[in-house]
């Protein structure tokens, strides 16, 4: 079998370590910039970092709020990062915005009575119930401030146009034709046996694969970087003794490939 204990060709470029699990990442569509948030789950504890994508710097770490459990990060769109909250504990279900200012970390506007839905030409979109009726309104990003309301679905077909520049791979389970693909083609390259699913993508001169193998210490998680004649650029474990699959365990952005080493590291190198 391949050797997986390090190979790494590519130059480093960001490389944060926290102190709790990563739970969740958002990159920002217009401004090279990244939110983590991490979850400590015996402490009850969620909080959050900002990276500076082009100088490779954390902006702020353990970032946290009045509500610090309860919460979770919705969109991040042109350094304002929009927050949700969970306001009934016995029913998760998500209610309300917070907009926190990303450069100042102050809050720029919440409300509890719309949810988020998604960033429409900058704007904000919400979903809102009057008398189980479902109501749309715009907001300004900045603001809170509503710019529109309609209550017709159709109304978004014409609005839509985001570009959301991280690429995530596809994922395949191993029932699926293209896992069986990938895995022939590992285990002839490499002598690599997978299971239970991969990540896949194609981009540029790169091919990136994030696969699962039963290792000595239990299911791993490995990542694969060849270029198109098949050389390894990058091979190494970032995950062992798993209970069970990731999905996107890593995505492209800015030309760098990012992913969470051992839950708490994350880390990119540049393609």
């Amino acid at each position: 079998m391949m050797e997986v204990s390090f190979i790494q060709e590519l130059p480093t470029g960001l490389s944060v370590a926290l102190n709790e699990q990563v739970w969740k990442i958002l990159v920002d569509d217009t401004v090279p910039l990244l939110v983590i948030q991490t979850r400590n789950g015996e402490a009850y504890q969620t909080s959050f970092t900002a990276v500076d994508i082009h100088q490779n710097q954390v902006l702020w770490q353990n970032f946290t709020l009045e509500e610090s459990w309860w919460l979770g990060m919705a969109e991040l769109h042109a350094g304002v990062l929009l927050l949700y909250t969970y306001p009934d504990t016995q029913k998760p279900q998500s209610q309300g915005i917070i907009a926190v200012d990303v450069a100042t970390q102050q809050i720029l506007w919440q409300t509890q009575k719309a949810n988020f839905s998604q960033i429409i030409q900058g704007q904000v979109l919400t979903i809102s119930f009057e008398q189980s009726t479902k109501v749309y309104q715009l907001l300004d990003l900045k603001t809170g401030e509503v710019l529109e309301q309609f209550r017709e679905f159709e109304s978004l077909d014409v609005l839509k146009n985001e570009n959301n520049k991280a690429i995530f791979p596809f994922h395949y389970y191993n029932e699926m034709a293209y896992f069986q693909t990938v895995a022939i083609f590992l285990k002839k390259k490499f002598n690599l046996q997978i299971v239970q699913a991969v990540d896949y993508l194609e981009y540029e001169n790169f091919i990136i694969i994030s696969y699962f193998h039963q290792s000595t210490q239990g299911l791993a998680n490995n990542l694969l970087v060849l270029n198109h004649q098949n050389q390894v650029l990058l091979h190494q474990n970032i995950a062992q003794q798993l209970t069970g699959i990731g999905l996107d365990t890593f995505f492209v952005f800015e030309k760098q490939v990012f992913f969470v080493k051992h839950k708490t590291h994350l880390m990119s190198l540049k393609l």
